[in-house]
Order: structure tokens, then sequence, then C-alpha cells
């Protein structure tokens, strides 16, 4: 009997529509004649193939391919005839996404705000009772004016607006704080979820900061990030990581817009190989979607990205969007947890500064790894230029970084040589000052690279068991405004130093001489909220940074909560950061000033 004809093999890539990326993990199957379902899988780079002689078919066969993949639109190839083999090429294209669903919170916005204030990620016992909760507070930035605040809170899972709270009359340059715990103030938002919040004023500007804490004692964990009151097409992220050292980074991107938006994010890796990594999410207008990287699952995670690898990220979309960066080491395993954050970056700067870093600070050998991000089209080699904060130990050097890519990251590390911290060449170690080693102590820093560059970094001060995260500046204001500061803040009677959350301010001076601060009391107590305590005068050094802490600053009460305004007059510019420290676990943050608008 003459052999029969050979089938061949039915093959070809499936490919997103929205990313043109391969698309792994796709079902293909085998319909007609008979509408006999093969199964097979497409391969990372979104390849398959069927064996048709495998079937016992035969050459000349009428076939049908059907793909299927959740989240994506079923559909088939056109009916075709194997001659010995058919190579078809399939795109897919994502489900529909559904307009956002309309909670009752959505029917009451009226008029105009005056500043809309966007904040990511907010919780409420996340994980659990003892899980992840994130007290926000906001503050009324103008000198005279009453504002009221419109609080909407976006569920993660679905969407739907689930609570709103209307605050009346916040007083100029008070605050206004909300701990989603409280069911006092939150008695309609259901527990263990996440939500993005956006707050409406209505009167007057405002800005918002985020504290994000879970867990108690030797395993407390706290990160802190501002809110956002614009946004950008293109936010930069200097430092993504992926099981590194323990630590991974997971982010949330919120949409600022009006309309559905598509965020896709490129992740490209510090050391340049294994080429980029690109991810993608669909987001509603003030609604925010997370990435975790850790995860292969394409809904939440990143699919490709390498264990032990740092990544410079960039997120573009057609509206305004914003991330922040949640950087944690606390799986149930290790000993001492610790979490930083820091915001996504809307723009960089030729020139940019730091209020904070240090090595071997604190009494807790506190140290700052510095992570520069290039956000311009050519190579460059920016300068660090460190200058000891006032009063304190240290001295100044310099550092320049090794050519950074376009889009691309690198660290600097100042536990080790300057001249080690180059290309490929292992670094080593470094003890006490040298042209080489940066010494010990705290510092105010600026970073340089050529006119017309860009450039934006993140810095992690961080210890054997507490971590802070934030971005340096770079546009440098005449006046802050800083929502959150307290003084030892317990809720127990006349706590001593050294209890409870203090939160030294930093102030730069980039050309500033002196600065004035103002700090306000906020509290639930009427009688109390709103009222000016203490204003202070604070002689500067240009280049240098100075510490505030609340407890050296005479008619401050302890165990309570203060808003503060800094502004340099006309005597230069600043920039200003908070951190906050409470003795247990990994109380330990900071976050950013907030230039006048």
């Amino acid at each position: 009997t003459p052999a029969l004809a050979i089938a061949g093999v039915l093959s070809g890539k499936v490919t997103s529509s929205t990313t043109g990326l391969p698309l792994e993990n796709v079902c293909v199957n085998l319909g007609i004649p008979g509408e006999f379902c093969f199964g097979d899988f497409t391969d990372a780079a979104g390849n398959y193939a069927i064996d048709l002689d495998a079937l016992s078919a035969s050459d000349g066969g009428k076939w049908r391919l059907y793909f299927v993949k959740a989240g994506y639109i079923t559909n088939n190839s056109p009916q075709f005839t194997s001659n010995s083999g058919y190579v078809y090429n399939h795109v897919m294209a994502p489900n529909p996404v559904p307009p956002p669903p309309v909670g009752p919170c959505d029917l009451n916005h009226v008029g105009t705000p005056t500043t809309t204030v966007y904040l990511p990620n907010i919780t409420r016992t996340f994980g659990g009772a003892n899980g992840w909760y994130t007290p926000f507070i906001i503050q009324n930035t103008s000198a005279t004016v009453n504002t009221d605040l419109e609080i909407s809170f976006y569920r993660f899972s679905d969407g739907v607006c689930v609570s709103e709270i209307n605050v009346p009359a916040l007083k100029p340059g008070t605050a206004y704080d909300n701990n989603p715990n409280d069911n006092g103030k939150n008695p309609n938002l259901p527990g263990d979820a996440q939500y993005s919040v956006v707050v409406k004023s209505f009167g007057a500007l405002i800005v918002g900061v985020v504290n994000q804490v879970q867990g108690s004692g030797a395993r407390s964990e706290a990160m802190s990030y501002d809110g956002f009151s614009a946004g950008a097409t293109t936010v930069s992220l200097p430092n993504i990581v992926r099981r590194f050292g323990g630590y991974v980074s997971p982010f949330i991107i919120q949409n600022l817009g009006t309309a559905l938006t598509v965020a896709t994010a490129t992740f490209r890796p510090f050391d340049g190989i294994g080429g980029n990594v690109i991810i993608s999410r669909t987001i509603d207008p003030g609604r925010a979607k997370d990435v975790n990287p850790n995860s292969d699952e394409p809904v939440i995670g990143a699919p490709g990205l390498v264990n032990g690898k740092q990544y410079g990220v960039t997120i573009t979309a057609t509206q305004p969007i914003a991330a922040v960066v949640n950087t944690v080491n606390d799986e149930p395993s290790v000993a001492k947890p610790v979490a930083l954050a820091t915001n996504g970056v809307a723009a960089g700067a030729a020139t940019i500064y730091g209020a904070y870093a240090a090595k071997n600070a604190q009494g807790v050998g506190r140290y700052s790894p510095i992570i520069v991000q290039n956000l311009g089209a050519a190579a460059v080699t920016p300068t660090i230029t460190f200058k000891p904060l006032t009063g304190g130990t240290g001295t100044a050097n310099t550092f320049t970084f090794p050519a950074i890519q376009p889009n691309s990251s690198k660290a600097f590390d100042p536990r080790f040589s300057f001249n080690t911290q180059q290309g490929t060449i292992t670094p080593e170690p470094c003890t006490g000052h040298s042209t080489t080693c940066l010494g010990d102590g705290e510092y105010a820093f600026s970073i340089a690279a050529v006119t017309g560059s860009s450039i934006a970094a993140q810095i992690n001060a961080v210890s054997d068991a507490t971590a802070i995260g934030y971005a340096a500046t770079a546009a440098p204001a005449i006046k802050y405004f800083l929502p959150n500061l307290t003084k030892s803040l317990c809720f127990c009677p006349s706590p001593p130093r050294g209890t409870g959350w203090t939160t030294p301010i930093i102030l730069q001076s980039v050309t500033a001489t002196s600065v004035t601060l103002k700090w306000y009391r906020f509290s639930t107590d009427p009688t109390l909220n709103g009222v000016l305590l203490a204003t202070q005068t604070v002689p500067l050094t240009v280049g240098s940074g100075t510490r505030i802490d609340p407890w050296d600053v005479p008619g401050l009460p302890a165990d309570a909560q203060f808003s503060v305004v800094a502004d340099a007059g006309t005597t230069g510019t600043i920039t200003a950061i908070v951190t906050e420290f409470e003795p247990n676990g990994d109380n330990a943050m900071a976050y950013e000033g907030f230039p006048a608008p």
C-alpha cells in the first residue's frame, strides 16, 4: 500500500494586539474536522506547534485553530487546508474593559474642585487584622482661606467607589488626618482591601502624604509617600527589583486623567544583560492597578523578569499617571522585616538635590545607596557632591558615575570604594575618608550631569533593622509645605523624648541662607486645631543641610501632631524631607516636602 502523504505540522506565533509582544500559555485548540480538540500551549516566545502526523491525520485535511487565554478574547483562524503543514500567526486582543462601576459616592461631586490630590495606594487591614493600613494627612496650603474636602475611595478589585467622606472648613495651614482603620471616620470602608483615593478641595489648594504601616513590636514596618496633584504621561522608577537580596519592589500606577488609559512599563536591567521586559495595565480614571515583580502572573505580575536583578523602569500612558514604589523585605522567614516607599518621577533635571544621605550614621550603621536614572536621550556620567549636615560629622567628597545609558539606572553605595563601582569591577569595601572613599557621617548632596540632560534619583537610607526612602528634588523652591509632623505621638500622657513617633525635618540649602518655619497644631479638638504654636527662623549654610527635631522647638506640646510651612523668603531656594521614627522594629520612613504651588 502506498504511504500516505505527510500531513505536516501546524505552527505559528501568538502575540498581543496592545503590546505586540509574544503571549505565553495560550491554549491552541485544533478544530474542524470532527471538532476534535487538541490542546497545545504557546511557549515563552509565543510559539506553538501541532504535529498532525502524530494524530494520524491525512494531508489535505481542512482545519481551524481556536486560541484561548484568560483575559483575552477567544477567537479562531480561518478554515485552511493542510498540505504538508501550515503556518498561521495569530494576534489576540485583551477582553474589552467595561466602564468603571458607579457607586453611591460617584453621584455626590458638586462644582469644580480647586485642587485634586491622588493617593494611589490606601489600605485597611490589608492582609488581615494586623496587616497594612495607611493613615493619610491632607494639608490646606492657603494662608487665609478655609477649604472643604471630598474624599472618594475606589476599590482595586473592581473599581467601585465604596465610600466618600466630606470634611468642611479645613483651616488655613492646618491638616486633616484619616486612619482607614478608624471606624468612626470610615464606617462604610470594607477591610482587607486596597483602594485608590481621590481627594478634591473646594476653596483652597491642598497637598497630602500617606503613611503605610503594618505589624507590631519587632515586626513593625513603615513607609511613606507623597500624594500627587498632577501626573505625567511618562513616569520613571529608578530602582525596581525582583528577589534581590530578599527585596522586591511592587509598584502601583494610578490614572489621574479623565479617560481610560493603557499604562505600559518597560523594565531595563542595570547590567544591560537579558533585554527589556514590557508589561501593561488598563486603568480607569481615578483608579489604580498594581505590579508585583516577583509574580509571573500577567494580571498582577511582570513575566520575564529575572531573580536577583535591578531594573530601571519607564511607564508611559496616554493619560496623566502617577506611581508609588513599595520596596519590601518582609517574608515570614525574615527576622527583621523592613520596607521603604518612593514616588515615581515625572520630571528630572540636569542637577538634582538630596537633603539626606548617610554612611554608618545615627548609631545604627545607617547608610544610603543612591540610584540614578538617566531620563534623557544620550548617555550621561553624573557627579555626586556630598556636603556634611550642619553640626554633623563627615567630610565633603565627590563621586563620578560610569556612563548611564538612556532610561537606564546605576547605583552608588557609600560602603564601597569609588573606583571599584565602575563597570564590571567587583566593589571593594572602604573605611575612613579618602579621595576614593566617603567618610562616615551624614550629608546633603547634589547630582549634576551635563547641561540639557535629565536625571532622577532614588535614595534608600537603610540599616540592619530599618529602611527609609525618598526621591531627589529636581526643582528646589522658596517655600515648602510639610503636612505631618509629630512630637512623641503615642496617645499616652506626658511622653518623654524617645517615646512614640517623632519626625525630624531635614532642610537643604540650594541657595538660601535662612528659613522660617511655622508650626500649626492639628487635632480633633476644635479649640486646638489650627492654632499657630511656634515660629522659628533657622540659619542655613549654602549646599549643606540642617536637621530640626520637634523636641528642640520651644512651645510644641508632646504627644501631638503638627503641619509646618517652611519659607526661605527672599534668601533663596531649599529642599525639604521629613523623617519619621518610632523605637520599634522598622518604624522608620520619610517623605518629600511639597513645594509651594
